[in-house]
C-alpha cells in the first residue's frame, strides 16, 4: 500500500526561538541594502569627555572626522566643541571605573552620506573612547540653526472712529431676505 503525501501539512515539532533583536537587526539591515546609493543628509551630536585638555580638542573632532569621511561622508558643516554643563549626570565606564560627569564639550557635524553607511559610522563613534555620548538623526541640508526670538506683539487699540464706522455698516435684515439668499445658495 502506498501512502501518498498530503500537500499540506503542519510542522508539530519546535522550532528554535529567534531573540528579537536579531530579527529586528535583520530587518534594519535589508532596509539599508534595499537603500543603498541613495544619499541621506545626517547630523551628528556629540558630548566630548571634559577630562580632555582643552588643546587636544581638536585631535578628537579630528578622529571624529576621519570616521565620517574613510566611510564616504562629506562633511557639511559643523560647530566646534564648547565645554557646557549638562542638564543631568551622564555615567560612562573608562577601563575598570565608572564615572559620573556633569559637564562635557558638545560639538555637532552636517554630512551627507549613503543611507547605507551610517550603521558603520554608528558603530565606530561608538567605540570612540573621548566621546561620552552621541546622537545621529536625519536632517535637511538648509541652515537648521536660527535663533529664535522673541517676535514684539503690538496691542491695537480701536479708536472711536473706528467704532463708529462698525456700527453705521451694520444693516438689518430682515427674516424673508436671509431665507431668499439661503434658497438662492441651495438652487445653485
Amino acid at each position: 500500500m502506498k501512502l501518498k503525501p498530503e500537500a499540506n501539512f503542519i510542522l508539530t515539532w519546535p522550532l528554535p526561538q529567534r531573540d528579537p533583536l536579531e530579527i529586528i537587526m535583520e530587518e534594519e539591515t535589508k532596509d539599508l541594502v534595499k537603500d543603498e546609493g541613495e544619499i541621506q543628509i545626517y547630523e551628528l551630536g556629540y558630548h566630548l569627555l571634559p577630562t580632555i585638555a582643552e588643546e587636544n580638542i581638536n585631535e578628537e573632532v579630528a578622529k571624529i572626522h576621519s570616521i565620517l569621511t574613510q566611510n564616504g561622508a562629506n562633511i557639511i558643516g559643523e560647530g566646534l566643541p564648547s565645554l557646557r554643563e549638562l542638564s543631568y549626570q551622564i555615567q560612562k565606564r573608562i577601563e575598570t571605573k565608572s564615572l559620573q560627569f556633569s559637564k562635557a564639550y558638545f560639538g555637532w557635524v552636517k554630512f551627507e552620506l549613503d543611507r547605507s553607511k551610517i550603521a558603520a559610522v554608528k558603530s565606530k563613534v561608538e567605540v570612540e573612547g573621548s566621546v561620552l555620548r552621541f546622537l545621529i538623526v536625519k536632517t535637511v541640508r538648509e541652515n537648521t540653526m536660527h535663533v529664535i526670538s522673541k517676535i514684539p506683539t503690538f496691542k491695537k487699540e480701536n479708536t472711536k472712529e473706528e467704532i463708529l464706522i462698525d456700527a453705521e455698516e451694520k444693516v438689518p435684515v430682515s427674516e424673508a431676505e436671509i431665507d431668499k439668499s439661503i434658497d438662492e445658495l441651495l438652487v445653485n
